[in-house]
Parts: structure tokens; sequence; C-alpha cells
């Protein structure tokens, strides 16, 4: 008995000094923010540490952060779509966080809609975020006008949402929910203007770095622990997230105005 007890002790001892799992993301609120919150970030790490498994969370520009990862610096990578997963060459399994959107905002007194990528001949400047994939076709419109701003750094969002508002270029785009939150954050919302969305939303997942396998199904694994538990629903009840998207209403009615707006 005193054998098994002490293989046991040795193992939970193991467990408590565990090297953290290195996760990382650029600001994506309300994904993941600056503060290393978000409700990806908690679902995350409370993922892992239901589990015994410390994380360590790494807020960086998204350029920076696969570059670390590819250096084996980052084990890895929330928000990716399964086309980013399979560029980088990661592991993931079918744990959906979320869903990317390439909405449209513009200034609130604009009259300008978008539904299709020849919407976007007749506008004046498009801003989007370095690094960011939008799909084959806006890509490929984006890249192939020299007007077009791709921000980068910390707070990408926040940096094209400020510039709009001075009126250095006429339309943002990104994810609904990122944009609203941020302009909220700003105390900017109310200058804001949804006007339409090109394509239909992606699903997102956690990409893993291929050298640590065992991750991909302990995600799995604490994420349905969670559900269990009731922390899961607790998690997205916090942030206003809705914990399935049913329909094209719900997808944009998934984030409302859920934080107080700061000075």
């Amino acid at each position: 008995m005193l054998k098994y007890l002490f293989i046991l002790l040795s193992v939970f001892s193991i467990h408590a000094h565990a090297a953290p799992i290195r996760i990382a993301s650029d600001i994506w609120c309300p994904y993941a923010c600056d503060t290393n919150t978000g409700y990806v970030v908690e679902l995350t790490r409370r993922a892992f540490e239901i589990q015994n498994q410390p994380v360590e969370f790494m807020i960086a520009p998204f350029k920076r952060v696969m570059l670390e990862l590819q250096r084996n610096n980052v084990d890895a990578v929330i928000g990716l779509s399964k086309k980013a997963i399979g560029n980088y060459q990661l592991l993931s399994n079918d744990v959906i966080v979320g869903y990317k959107s390439n909405d449209f905002y513009t200034l609130v007194d604009s009259t300008e809609s978008f539904e299709q990528i020849s919407d976007l001949n007749n506008t004046q400047q498009v801003a989007v975020v370095t690094g960011y994939q939008y799909g084959k076709e806006l890509d490929t419109w984006l890249n192939s006008h020299p007007s077009t701003y791709f921000a980068s750094g910390n707070d990408p969002i926040a940096m094209n949402i400020i510039r709009l508002i001075k009126g250095r270029h006429s339309v943002i785009i990104d994810n609904k929910n990122v944009i609203e939150y941020t302009a909220s954050q700003l105390n900017l919302n109310q200058q804001l203007r949804y006007a339409g969305t090109i394509g239909k939303p992606v699903p997102l997942y956690i990409g893993f770095n291929p050298q640590n396998k065992a991750y991909v199904s302990a995600f799995d694994r604490g994420i349905q622990m969670l559900k269990a538990n009731g922390e899961y629903k607790q998690i997205l009840d916090k942030y206003k997230i809705l914990p399935e998207v049913t329909s094209a209403d719900a997808r944009y009615k998934n984030l409302q105005k859920f934080l107080p707006i700061f000075d």
C-alpha cells in the first residue's frame, strides 16, 4: 500500500509542478483581451486548469504570435480557422470557440452598404488587420488595391476605429462582435454604423503546436468537463455570448454592449 501511495503522490507532484502550457493571441476582444481576459481565454484557461495543467497567456501581434509558435515558444494559438490551421500545419479538434465574419463598418452618416466584393470598388479606402485572412476573393481584392490600409501593432482594431473616426479611411472590416466591443471601450460606438457582411461566418478553433499532441485531446476533455459542471455556461453568460449560432439574427445579437463604457 505504501508503494502505491508513493506512486500516487509522485503523480500529483508532477501535475502540481507541470510546465505551463503557453497559449497566445493578439487582442481580439471579447475573444481575447489585453488583460488576459476574454471568453475564449477564460474557457481555454479553465479547460486546462480543471485538469491541474497551469496556463500562461501571451498577448502579441498576430505575426509575432505565429512566429513564436514556429520557434516552439508557443504551444497553442486561439481563434484560428481550419484553413489557417492547415496553412501553418497545426493540430486542432472539433471544439468551436467562435466565428469569424467579414463585417463592414462606416461612420454613422455614411450611406454605403456592402453585400458583395464589387461594392468595395466605390469606397475611398478600406482598413483591415495585417496577417489576417478574409477569404480568397476578399484577400485578392485587398491585396490588389494599394490604398488598402493594413493595421498592425498590439491593438490594430482600436487603431482602425480611431482612424475611421478621423476620416483616414471610409470603411473597416472585422468581426462585428470585436468592432462593437472595442468601439464601446473607446466610447465611440455611437459614431459607427454597421454596413453589411460579405461571405458566411467561419468557425474558429484552437491551433496546437504539432509537438504537443496531448494538449489537443486534453483541451477537448477539459471543455466537456466545464460543460458538465456548469462553468462553460457561466463564462458565456458573463460575456453575453450565445453558446451556439442558430441563425443569422442570433449571430449578430450575441454581443449586446455587455460591458460598461470606460472613459
